[in-house]
């Protein structure tokens, strides 16, 4: 199948946000150029907040949950703040199943609280169905899944293309000093970069 990919093509010393419309989507797992980090972020104690706050750029590009985003300003505004690398972290594709309509649901309130939609989309098992996908190239969003997922006891041996999720729930979450050390023993960088092979420069406004 054809990616689908948002692209941004340098012209004239500007940067446009076009997507490749290809024939089929596909789920985008690996890139080319180098390494990056991904959080899916459905929990946020005071920890993690106090650890984001002081995280410094290129940061990791948080996958969250609609539902936290909904329960916890303080995580929005550090988030609009810094700049920091958004997408959504979305339910289990059994739950979508089930619920065929909750996807859309999701989208509008990561919109409306973030005041623009993702560029990037995750199920929490990693699982994309049929009807997903549908919804997800209908709205231009990416489907984003990882090479490589961190756990307290996983040793990575990471290579170039490699895109590294990190669980961060309630339930399941790493611990902070090992995000801290798998951080400072690699050299991560935007899904931009690691993708298609060049950077992106970004302007925040109040």
């Amino acid at each position: 199948m054809m990616a689908l990919l948002l692209m941004f093509i340098p012209s004239k010393g500007t940067i446009s946000e076009v997507f490749r419309l290809t024939n089929e989507p596909n789920i985008i797992t690996k890139g080319n150029y180098g390494m990056s980090l991904t959080i899916d972020l459905s929990y946020a104690d005071a920890k993690f907040i106090e650890w984001l706050n002081e995280v410094e750029a290129p940061y990791p590009l948080l996958m969250v949950d609609p539902e936290l985003l909904e329960r916890s300003p303080t995580l929005v505004k550090m988030i609009k703040t810094k700049n920091i690398p958004i997408g959504l972290l979305g339910k289990s594709s059994e739950f979508y199943e089930a619920n065929p309509s909750q996807l859309k649901k999701d989208i509008s309130t990561f919109n409306s609280i973030m005041k623009k939609p993702p560029l990037w989309f995750r199920t929490k098992d990693y699982v994309f169905s049929p009807d997903v996908i549908k919804v997800l190239w209908k709205e231009q969003i990416n489907m984003l899944g990882a090479s490589k997922i961190q756990t307290d006891n996983s040793k990575l041996k990471l290579v170039h293309g490699d895109i590294v999720s990190i669980p961060y729930h309630q339930e399941e979450r790493i611990k902070l000093q090992n995000i801290n050390q798998l951080i400072q023993n690699n050299s991560f960088q935007s899904i931009e970069e690691t993708i298609f092979g060049y950077s992106l420069k970004t302007k925040s406004y109040p």
